[in-house]
Protein backbone atom coordinates (compact mmCIF):
# COMPACT_ATOMS: atom_id res chain seq x y z
CA UNK A 1 0.00 0.00 0.00
CA UNK A 2 1.34 3.36 -0.77
CA UNK A 3 2.23 5.61 2.11
CA UNK A 4 2.02 9.33 2.22
CA UNK A 5 2.53 11.89 5.10
CA UNK A 6 0.12 13.78 6.10
CA UNK A 7 -0.05 17.73 3.94
CA UNK A 8 1.91 15.62 1.32
CA UNK A 9 0.33 15.25 -2.09
CA UNK A 10 -1.15 12.30 -3.24
CA UNK A 11 -1.40 11.92 -7.33
CA UNK A 12 -3.49 9.85 -9.21
CA UNK A 13 -2.58 9.76 -12.88
CA UNK A 14 -4.98 8.24 -15.80
CA UNK A 15 -5.04 8.08 -19.83
CA UNK A 16 -7.64 9.39 -21.58
CA UNK A 17 -9.03 10.56 -24.67
CA UNK A 18 -8.72 14.55 -25.33
CA UNK A 19 -11.53 16.28 -23.97
CA UNK A 20 -13.89 17.34 -25.75
CA UNK A 21 -14.72 21.41 -25.35
CA UNK A 22 -12.57 22.99 -22.67
CA UNK A 23 -9.39 21.81 -21.52
CA UNK A 24 -9.38 23.75 -18.28
CA UNK A 25 -13.34 22.79 -16.94
CA UNK A 26 -12.80 19.14 -17.51
CA UNK A 27 -15.32 15.97 -16.07
CA UNK A 28 -12.95 14.35 -14.03
CA UNK A 29 -13.18 14.53 -10.04
CA UNK A 30 -12.83 12.13 -6.80
CA UNK A 31 -14.11 11.34 -3.12
CA UNK A 32 -11.56 10.74 -0.37
CA UNK A 33 -12.64 9.52 2.83
CA UNK A 34 -11.23 8.64 6.36
CA UNK A 35 -13.80 6.92 8.37
CA UNK A 36 -16.58 9.41 8.80
CA UNK A 37 -14.39 11.92 6.71
CA UNK A 38 -15.17 12.89 3.18
CA UNK A 39 -13.72 15.33 0.61
CA UNK A 40 -14.59 15.81 -2.67
CA UNK A 41 -11.73 16.75 -5.46
CA UNK A 42 -11.50 17.94 -8.62
CA UNK A 43 -8.97 16.67 -11.12
CA UNK A 44 -7.10 18.65 -14.30
CA UNK A 45 -6.06 17.91 -18.05
CA UNK A 46 -2.46 18.09 -18.08
CA UNK A 47 -2.12 17.60 -21.78
CA UNK A 48 -1.43 14.68 -24.29
CA UNK A 49 -4.37 12.48 -22.80
CA UNK A 50 -3.31 12.68 -19.21
CA UNK A 51 -5.29 13.62 -16.61
CA UNK A 52 -4.71 13.86 -13.06
CA UNK A 53 -5.93 14.30 -9.66
CA UNK A 54 -4.57 15.68 -6.26
CA UNK A 55 -4.92 15.38 -2.78
CA UNK A 56 -3.66 16.58 0.43
CA UNK A 57 -4.81 14.74 3.69
CA UNK A 58 -4.73 16.36 6.29
CA UNK A 59 -5.12 13.38 9.34
CA UNK A 60 -3.22 10.02 9.22
CA UNK A 61 -5.21 7.01 8.62
CA UNK A 62 -6.10 4.65 5.78
CA UNK A 63 -7.41 7.08 2.99
CA UNK A 64 -9.58 4.81 0.35
CA UNK A 65 -10.77 6.92 -2.87
CA UNK A 66 -13.00 6.59 -6.42
CA UNK A 67 -12.09 8.71 -9.15
CA UNK A 68 -14.79 9.26 -11.87
CA UNK A 69 -14.53 10.89 -15.11
CA UNK A 70 -16.50 10.50 -18.71
CA UNK A 71 -12.67 10.33 -20.32
CA UNK A 72 -11.48 6.56 -18.13
CA UNK A 73 -12.96 3.57 -16.23
CA UNK A 74 -13.62 4.12 -12.38
CA UNK A 75 -10.68 4.03 -9.99
CA UNK A 76 -10.79 3.00 -6.83
CA UNK A 77 -8.02 2.70 -4.25
CA UNK A 78 -6.40 3.16 -1.04
CA UNK A 79 -3.43 4.73 0.76
CA UNK A 80 -2.05 4.61 4.02
CA UNK A 81 -1.43 8.41 5.44
CA UNK A 82 1.61 8.82 7.82
CA UNK A 83 3.00 11.21 10.71
CA UNK A 84 4.14 14.25 8.83
CA UNK A 85 8.39 14.37 9.53
CA UNK A 86 11.35 16.88 9.17
CA UNK A 87 10.08 20.44 7.77
CA UNK A 88 7.05 19.88 6.09
CA UNK A 89 4.42 21.04 8.88
CA UNK A 90 1.80 21.61 6.61
CA UNK A 91 -0.05 24.45 5.56
CA UNK A 92 0.20 27.93 7.48
CA UNK A 93 -3.04 29.01 9.37
CA UNK A 94 -4.19 32.00 10.94
CA UNK A 95 -4.36 31.63 14.20
CA UNK A 96 -6.14 34.79 16.48
CA UNK A 97 -3.61 37.54 15.08
CA UNK A 98 -1.28 35.72 14.35
CA UNK A 99 -0.37 32.45 12.36
CA UNK A 100 0.87 29.01 12.37
CA UNK A 101 1.34 25.55 11.05
CA UNK A 102 -1.25 22.89 10.29
CA UNK A 103 0.54 21.04 12.80
CA UNK A 104 1.07 23.98 15.73
CA UNK A 105 4.31 24.87 15.28
CA UNK A 106 5.08 28.41 14.79
CA UNK A 107 5.20 30.33 12.11
CA UNK A 108 6.23 34.15 12.12
CA UNK A 109 6.19 35.87 8.29
CA UNK A 110 9.06 37.40 7.47
CA UNK A 111 8.42 37.63 3.53
CA UNK A 112 10.27 38.80 0.41
CA UNK A 113 9.02 40.29 -2.77
CA UNK A 114 9.57 38.91 -6.28
CA UNK A 115 6.81 39.67 -8.29
CA UNK A 116 7.85 38.01 -11.74
CA UNK A 117 10.81 35.90 -10.95
CA UNK A 118 8.99 32.49 -12.53
CA UNK A 119 8.95 34.22 -15.80
CA UNK A 120 12.81 34.66 -15.97
CA UNK A 121 15.44 32.55 -17.47
CA UNK A 122 16.04 28.90 -16.04
CA UNK A 123 19.13 30.44 -15.10
CA UNK A 124 18.23 33.63 -13.12
CA UNK A 125 15.40 31.41 -11.42
CA UNK A 126 18.03 28.81 -9.94
CA UNK A 127 19.80 32.20 -9.07
CA UNK A 128 16.86 33.30 -7.24
CA UNK A 129 16.31 29.89 -5.48
CA UNK A 130 19.49 30.01 -4.62
CA UNK A 131 18.92 33.26 -3.09
CA UNK A 132 16.17 31.88 -1.24
CA UNK A 133 17.70 29.47 0.39
CA UNK A 134 20.35 31.47 2.04
CA UNK A 135 18.08 33.83 3.22
CA UNK A 136 15.72 34.54 6.47
CA UNK A 137 12.36 34.62 4.03
CA UNK A 138 9.94 32.25 4.42
CA UNK A 139 7.32 33.39 2.57
CA UNK A 140 7.60 35.33 -1.03
CA UNK A 141 5.15 37.82 -2.76
CA UNK A 142 5.28 36.35 -6.21
CA UNK A 143 2.60 36.89 -8.96
CA UNK A 144 0.78 33.70 -11.67
CA UNK A 145 0.25 36.05 -14.99
CA UNK A 146 3.18 38.14 -16.34
CA UNK A 147 4.06 41.88 -15.33
CA UNK A 148 4.70 44.49 -17.30
CA UNK A 149 6.01 47.70 -16.00
CA UNK A 150 8.90 50.16 -15.35
CA UNK A 151 12.52 47.60 -14.83
CA UNK A 152 10.24 44.57 -16.10
CA UNK A 153 9.52 44.63 -19.65
CA UNK A 154 10.77 41.24 -21.18
CA UNK A 155 8.29 38.70 -22.46
CA UNK A 156 8.05 35.63 -20.36
CA UNK A 157 8.82 32.31 -22.61
CA UNK A 158 5.19 31.05 -21.66
CA UNK A 159 1.71 32.30 -20.99
CA UNK A 160 -0.90 30.76 -18.89
CA UNK A 161 -3.19 30.11 -21.89
CA UNK A 162 -2.84 29.59 -25.81
CA UNK A 163 -4.84 31.99 -28.44
CA UNK A 164 -7.80 31.38 -30.33
CA UNK A 165 -8.38 31.70 -33.55
CA UNK A 166 -8.97 35.42 -33.18
CA UNK A 167 -5.50 36.26 -31.37
CA UNK A 168 -7.54 36.77 -27.93
CA UNK A 169 -6.76 34.50 -24.68
CA UNK A 170 -8.43 31.20 -24.38
CA UNK A 171 -8.61 30.11 -20.80
CA UNK A 172 -10.17 26.64 -21.59
CA UNK A 173 -6.94 26.07 -23.46
CA UNK A 174 -4.07 26.04 -20.56
CA UNK A 175 -0.60 25.99 -21.41
CA UNK A 176 0.73 23.46 -19.95
CA UNK A 177 4.46 24.25 -20.09
CA UNK A 178 3.38 27.66 -18.32
CA UNK A 179 2.03 25.39 -15.31
CA UNK A 180 4.72 22.69 -15.42
CA UNK A 181 7.07 25.36 -14.58
CA UNK A 182 5.30 27.25 -12.07
CA UNK A 183 4.73 23.97 -9.87
CA UNK A 184 8.55 23.43 -10.71
CA UNK A 185 9.20 26.48 -8.61
CA UNK A 186 6.36 26.28 -5.94
CA UNK A 187 7.73 22.97 -5.48
CA UNK A 188 11.53 24.18 -4.66
CA UNK A 189 10.04 27.10 -2.65
CA UNK A 190 8.38 24.20 -0.44
CA UNK A 191 11.29 22.31 -0.42
CA UNK A 192 13.43 25.51 1.01
CA UNK A 193 10.62 26.29 3.58
CA UNK A 194 9.05 29.15 1.86
CA UNK A 195 5.47 30.23 1.28
CA UNK A 196 3.95 31.20 -2.01
CA UNK A 197 2.08 34.31 -1.79
CA UNK A 198 0.84 33.61 -5.00
CA UNK A 199 -0.83 36.79 -6.67
CA UNK A 200 -3.93 35.68 -8.83
CA UNK A 201 -4.58 39.26 -10.32
CA UNK A 202 -2.84 41.80 -11.15
CA UNK A 203 -2.87 45.84 -12.95
CA UNK A 204 0.34 46.07 -14.83
CA UNK A 205 -0.68 44.02 -17.76
CA UNK A 206 0.46 44.53 -21.34
CA UNK A 207 -1.01 41.34 -22.69
CA UNK A 208 -4.36 41.62 -21.77
CA UNK A 209 -5.45 39.41 -18.95
CA UNK A 210 -6.58 41.68 -16.57
CA UNK A 211 -9.50 42.19 -19.32
CA UNK A 212 -10.76 38.96 -19.24
CA UNK A 213 -14.40 38.60 -18.49
CA UNK A 214 -15.76 37.45 -14.84
CA UNK A 215 -16.72 34.06 -16.31
CA UNK A 216 -12.80 33.52 -18.23
CA UNK A 217 -11.63 34.76 -14.11
CA UNK A 218 -14.21 32.14 -12.80
CA UNK A 219 -12.44 29.10 -15.48
CA UNK A 220 -8.95 30.77 -14.88
CA UNK A 221 -9.17 30.50 -11.10
CA UNK A 222 -11.04 27.33 -10.97
CA UNK A 223 -8.23 25.48 -13.06
CA UNK A 224 -5.66 27.06 -10.19
CA UNK A 225 -7.43 25.51 -7.74
CA UNK A 226 -7.24 21.86 -9.26
CA UNK A 227 -4.15 22.60 -10.24
CA UNK A 228 -2.22 23.97 -7.45
CA UNK A 229 -4.40 23.62 -4.14
CA UNK A 230 -2.45 20.54 -3.02
CA UNK A 231 0.51 22.68 -3.05
CA UNK A 232 0.81 22.76 1.16
CA UNK A 233 2.84 26.36 0.94
CA UNK A 234 0.30 28.11 -1.47
CA UNK A 235 -1.53 31.51 0.43
CA UNK A 236 -3.78 32.84 -1.95
CA UNK A 237 -3.56 36.63 -2.80
CA UNK A 238 -6.70 37.76 -4.57
CA UNK A 239 -4.88 40.82 -6.09
CA UNK A 240 -1.94 42.77 -5.70
CA UNK A 241 -3.24 46.78 -6.05
CA UNK A 242 -6.77 45.93 -6.78
CA UNK A 243 -8.63 49.22 -6.90
CA UNK A 244 -5.73 49.76 -9.93
CA UNK A 245 -7.27 46.69 -12.00
CA UNK A 246 -9.80 49.53 -13.16
CA UNK A 247 -12.02 47.28 -15.07
CA UNK A 248 -13.23 45.04 -12.23
CA UNK A 249 -15.50 45.80 -9.56
CA UNK A 250 -16.04 45.41 -5.77
CA UNK A 251 -18.56 42.71 -6.85
CA UNK A 252 -16.08 40.88 -9.26
CA UNK A 253 -13.89 41.44 -6.14
CA UNK A 254 -16.23 39.84 -3.73
CA UNK A 255 -17.12 37.33 -6.43
CA UNK A 256 -13.44 35.42 -6.88
CA UNK A 257 -13.03 35.84 -3.06
CA UNK A 258 -15.90 33.65 -2.28
CA UNK A 259 -15.20 31.47 -5.26
CA UNK A 260 -11.73 30.79 -3.95
CA UNK A 261 -12.89 30.18 -0.29
CA UNK A 262 -15.80 28.12 -1.24
CA UNK A 263 -13.79 25.42 -3.49
CA UNK A 264 -10.50 25.42 -2.52
CA UNK A 265 -11.10 22.19 0.00
CA UNK A 266 -8.04 22.85 2.17
CA UNK A 267 -8.76 26.36 2.90
CA UNK A 268 -5.37 28.26 1.87
CA UNK A 269 -4.95 32.17 3.81
CA UNK A 270 -6.77 34.40 1.44
CA UNK A 271 -6.47 37.84 1.36
CA UNK A 272 -6.17 41.08 -1.08
CA UNK A 273 -3.32 44.12 -1.11
CA UNK A 274 -4.17 47.44 -1.53
CA UNK A 275 -2.44 50.54 -3.50
CA UNK A 276 -4.99 53.67 -1.92
CA UNK A 277 -7.94 51.88 0.24
CA UNK A 278 -7.75 48.92 2.47
CA UNK A 279 -9.63 46.69 1.23
CA UNK A 280 -12.88 45.78 3.50
CA UNK A 281 -11.13 42.82 5.34
CA UNK A 282 -13.94 42.16 7.10
CA UNK A 283 -15.29 40.19 4.11
CA UNK A 284 -15.97 36.09 5.59
CA UNK A 285 -13.60 34.56 3.22
CA UNK A 286 -10.63 36.97 4.13
CA UNK A 287 -8.28 35.45 6.75
CA UNK A 288 -5.64 37.68 7.04
CA UNK A 289 -4.95 41.57 6.11
CA UNK A 290 -2.40 41.96 3.46
CA UNK A 291 -1.46 45.88 3.53
CA UNK A 292 0.60 48.79 1.53
CA UNK A 293 1.07 51.39 3.62
CA UNK A 294 4.09 53.41 5.05
CA UNK A 295 2.48 54.27 7.92
CA UNK A 296 3.52 51.37 10.71
CA UNK A 297 2.18 53.02 13.18
CA UNK A 298 -1.23 52.25 12.49
CA UNK A 299 -0.57 48.78 13.25
CA UNK A 300 -2.63 48.29 16.05
CA UNK A 301 -5.63 50.11 15.05
CA UNK A 302 -5.90 48.07 11.62
CA UNK A 303 -5.38 45.24 14.30
CA UNK A 304 -7.84 46.13 16.23
CA UNK A 305 -10.32 47.10 13.52
CA UNK A 306 -10.41 44.08 11.74
CA UNK A 307 -9.84 41.39 13.95
CA UNK A 308 -7.63 39.77 11.89
CA UNK A 309 -3.53 39.04 11.25
CA UNK A 310 -2.02 42.08 9.35
CA UNK A 311 0.98 41.49 7.23
CA UNK A 312 2.30 44.67 6.19
CA UNK A 313 3.49 43.32 2.64
CA UNK A 314 4.77 46.94 0.93
CA UNK A 315 5.91 49.40 3.05
CA UNK A 316 8.05 50.51 0.37
CA UNK A 317 11.62 48.83 -0.70
CA UNK A 318 14.91 49.48 0.22
CA UNK A 319 16.91 50.76 -2.86
CA UNK A 320 17.75 53.53 -4.92
CA UNK A 321 15.59 53.69 -8.05
CA UNK A 322 13.96 56.96 -8.56
CA UNK A 323 10.74 55.97 -8.51
CA UNK A 324 9.50 57.51 -4.96
CA UNK A 325 8.01 54.03 -3.59
CA UNK A 326 11.54 52.32 -4.23
CA UNK A 327 14.49 54.21 -2.95
CA UNK A 328 14.41 54.05 1.40
CA UNK A 329 17.16 53.21 3.31
CA UNK A 330 17.91 49.81 4.50
CA UNK A 331 18.01 50.96 8.15
CA UNK A 332 14.57 52.55 7.69
CA UNK A 333 12.86 49.22 6.22
CA UNK A 334 14.75 47.26 9.09
CA UNK A 335 13.13 50.05 11.44
CA UNK A 336 9.30 49.84 9.71
CA UNK A 337 10.01 45.71 10.24
CA UNK A 338 10.83 46.42 14.10
CA UNK A 339 7.99 48.98 14.48
CA UNK A 340 5.31 46.59 12.87
CA UNK A 341 6.18 43.29 14.53
CA UNK A 342 6.29 44.76 18.04
CA UNK A 343 2.75 46.55 17.43
CA UNK A 344 1.86 43.12 16.55
CA UNK A 345 1.93 42.82 12.77
CA UNK A 346 4.57 41.21 10.05
CA UNK A 347 6.47 42.86 7.58
CA UNK A 348 7.23 42.12 3.93
CA UNK A 349 10.81 42.95 2.63
CA UNK A 350 11.72 44.23 -1.31
CA UNK A 351 14.94 45.63 -2.56
CA UNK A 352 15.12 47.83 -5.67
CA UNK A 353 18.74 48.70 -6.51
CA UNK A 354 19.03 49.63 -9.79
CA UNK A 355 21.16 47.64 -12.26
CA UNK A 356 22.07 48.55 -15.88
CA UNK A 357 20.61 45.10 -17.02
CA UNK A 358 17.27 45.95 -14.43
CA UNK A 359 17.41 42.70 -12.65
CA UNK A 360 16.26 43.76 -9.84
CA UNK A 361 15.04 41.92 -6.77
CA UNK A 362 11.42 43.24 -6.27
CA UNK A 363 10.79 42.35 -10.18
CA UNK A 364 12.72 39.47 -11.11
CA UNK A 365 14.58 37.56 -8.54
CA UNK A 366 18.51 37.17 -8.65
CA UNK A 367 20.59 38.22 -6.04
CA UNK A 368 20.33 40.56 -2.98
CA UNK A 369 22.39 43.50 -2.58
CA UNK A 370 20.94 45.77 0.14
CA UNK A 371 22.19 45.88 4.21
CA UNK A 372 18.97 45.25 5.42
CA UNK A 373 18.36 41.55 5.29
CA UNK A 374 21.37 40.50 7.46
CA UNK A 375 19.53 42.62 9.94
CA UNK A 376 16.01 41.26 9.34
CA UNK A 377 17.45 37.64 9.95
CA UNK A 378 19.09 39.17 13.36
CA UNK A 379 15.35 40.31 13.97
CA UNK A 380 13.61 36.91 13.14
CA UNK A 381 15.86 34.95 14.69
CA UNK A 382 14.82 37.48 18.44
CA UNK A 383 10.98 37.21 17.74
CA UNK A 384 11.69 32.98 17.31
CA UNK A 385 13.42 32.43 20.41
CA UNK A 386 10.84 34.05 22.50
CA UNK A 387 9.38 31.05 21.74
CA UNK A 388 5.48 32.45 21.91
CA UNK A 389 2.79 34.88 20.46
CA UNK A 390 3.92 38.79 20.81
CA UNK A 391 1.03 40.91 22.06
CA UNK A 392 1.37 45.04 21.59
CA UNK A 393 0.92 46.71 24.35
CA UNK A 394 -1.72 49.71 23.84
CA UNK A 395 -0.19 52.83 23.63
CA UNK A 396 -2.30 55.59 25.62
CA UNK A 397 -3.63 57.33 22.54
CA UNK A 398 -4.84 54.15 20.55
CA UNK A 399 -8.14 54.44 21.92
CA UNK A 400 -11.13 55.47 19.22
CA UNK A 401 -12.63 58.64 20.75
CA UNK A 402 -15.83 57.25 19.82
CA UNK A 403 -15.87 54.30 21.36
CA UNK A 404 -13.47 55.48 24.24
CA UNK A 405 -15.79 54.00 27.14
CA UNK A 406 -15.29 50.49 26.60
CA UNK A 407 -11.85 51.15 26.08
CA UNK A 408 -10.15 53.07 28.94
CA UNK A 409 -10.79 52.88 32.80
CA UNK A 410 -13.84 55.71 33.92
CA UNK A 411 -10.67 56.93 36.26
CA UNK A 412 -8.71 57.78 32.73
CA UNK A 413 -12.10 58.85 31.13
CA UNK A 414 -12.31 62.01 33.60
CA UNK A 415 -8.50 63.36 32.82
CA UNK A 416 -8.43 66.36 30.94
CA UNK A 417 -5.96 65.35 28.41
CA UNK A 418 -8.30 62.34 27.70
CA UNK A 419 -11.14 64.91 27.15
CA UNK A 420 -9.16 67.16 25.03
CA UNK A 421 -8.32 64.08 22.73
CA UNK A 422 -11.96 62.73 22.55
CA UNK A 423 -12.60 66.33 20.80
CA UNK A 424 -10.29 65.67 18.01
CA UNK A 425 -11.31 65.62 14.62
CA UNK A 426 -9.84 61.86 12.69
CA UNK A 427 -7.14 64.02 10.84
CA UNK A 428 -5.78 65.01 14.40
CA UNK A 429 -6.20 62.31 16.19
CA UNK A 430 -4.24 60.61 13.51
CA UNK A 431 -1.35 63.04 13.63
CA UNK A 432 -1.49 62.80 17.58
CA UNK A 433 -0.52 58.93 17.13
CA UNK A 434 1.52 59.24 14.44
CA UNK A 435 3.55 61.90 17.16
CA UNK A 436 3.56 60.07 20.34
CA UNK A 437 3.50 56.51 18.82
CA UNK A 438 5.70 54.17 20.90
CA UNK A 439 6.40 50.79 20.19
CA UNK A 440 6.22 48.21 23.43
CA UNK A 441 4.94 44.51 23.75
CA UNK A 442 5.28 41.47 25.50
CA UNK A 443 4.48 37.63 25.50
CA UNK A 444 2.83 36.72 28.52
CA UNK A 445 5.04 37.78 31.85
CA UNK A 446 8.10 36.09 30.18
CA UNK A 447 9.13 38.86 27.66
CA UNK A 448 8.95 42.46 27.33
CA UNK A 449 10.26 44.64 24.49
CA UNK A 450 10.68 47.97 24.20
CA UNK A 451 11.56 49.72 20.68
CA UNK A 452 12.25 53.21 20.31
CA UNK A 453 12.35 53.80 16.57
CA UNK A 454 14.18 57.07 15.48
CA UNK A 455 13.83 58.44 18.95
CA UNK A 456 17.83 59.01 20.64
CA UNK A 457 16.87 58.73 24.64
CA UNK A 458 19.44 58.43 27.32
CA UNK A 459 17.44 56.84 29.71
CA UNK A 460 14.35 55.05 30.20
CA UNK A 461 12.01 53.34 33.23
CA UNK A 462 11.40 49.89 32.93
CA UNK A 463 7.98 48.46 34.22
CA UNK A 464 8.45 44.80 35.29
CA UNK A 465 6.24 42.59 37.37
CA UNK A 466 7.64 42.46 40.85
CA UNK A 467 6.87 38.85 41.06
CA UNK A 468 10.00 37.65 38.79
CA UNK A 469 13.18 38.64 37.85
CA UNK A 470 14.40 39.16 34.53
CA UNK A 471 17.34 39.43 32.63
CA UNK A 472 17.23 43.31 30.42
CA UNK A 473 19.15 43.37 27.26
CA UNK A 474 20.10 46.17 25.23
CA UNK A 475 19.87 45.15 21.43
CA UNK A 476 20.93 47.36 18.58
CA UNK A 477 19.25 46.67 15.79
CA UNK A 478 21.54 48.01 12.86
CA UNK A 479 25.03 47.25 14.67
CA UNK A 480 23.58 43.41 15.53
CA UNK A 481 24.06 43.38 19.09
CA UNK A 482 22.47 42.10 22.18
CA UNK A 483 24.04 43.18 25.62
CA UNK A 484 23.05 42.17 28.84
CA UNK A 485 23.05 45.39 31.13
CA UNK A 486 20.84 44.26 34.25
CA UNK A 487 20.66 40.51 35.95
CA UNK A 488 17.73 39.99 38.15
CA UNK A 489 15.39 43.06 37.45
CA UNK A 490 11.96 43.53 38.77
CA UNK A 491 9.86 45.88 39.44
CA UNK A 492 10.36 49.89 38.20
CA UNK A 493 14.15 49.61 36.89
CA UNK A 494 16.01 52.83 35.25
CA UNK A 495 18.27 51.80 32.44
CA UNK A 496 20.59 53.69 30.86
CA UNK A 497 20.64 53.74 26.93
CA UNK A 498 23.25 54.86 24.28
CA UNK A 499 20.85 58.01 22.78
CA UNK A 500 20.88 56.57 19.25
CA UNK A 501 18.56 55.44 16.55
CA UNK A 502 17.54 51.99 16.61
CA UNK A 503 18.00 50.51 20.24
CA UNK A 504 15.60 47.67 21.97
CA UNK A 505 15.76 46.91 25.54
CA UNK A 506 14.77 43.17 26.23
CA UNK A 507 13.39 41.83 29.17
CA UNK A 508 13.17 38.10 29.82
CA UNK A 509 12.29 36.29 32.34
CA UNK A 510 14.46 34.07 34.75
CA UNK A 511 13.32 30.89 34.98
Amino acid sequence: MDKVEVYECFECIRHGPEPHGSFADVNCSGVFMNGDRKIAIKGFYNGNGEFRIRFMPGEQGIWTYEIRSEYFDPVRGMFECVKNTGSNHGPVRAKEMHFQYADGHQYVPFGTTAYAWTHQSEELMELTKKTLSESPFNKVRMCLFPKGMVYNNADPKWYPFAKNAEGAWDVHRPDFAFWANLEKQLKALMDIGIEADLILFHPYDRWGFAQLTREDNLTYLDYCLRRLGSFRNIWWSLANEYDMVFNKTMEDWDTFGTFIHREDPYRHLLSVHNWLPLFDFNKPWITHCSIQSSFVHRTESWRNEFKKPVINDECRYEGDIQEEWGNISAFELVHRFWATLIKGGFCTHGETYYREDEVIWWAKGGELRGESVKRIAFLKDIIYRIGGELQPIPGKFTFNPNEAESQISPEELQSPIVQAIMKLDPVEMELLRMNLDRCEARHEDFVFIHYFGKYCKGSFTLSLPEAFEYTVELVDIWEMTRETIIQGASGKVRVKLPGKEGIAVIATRIE
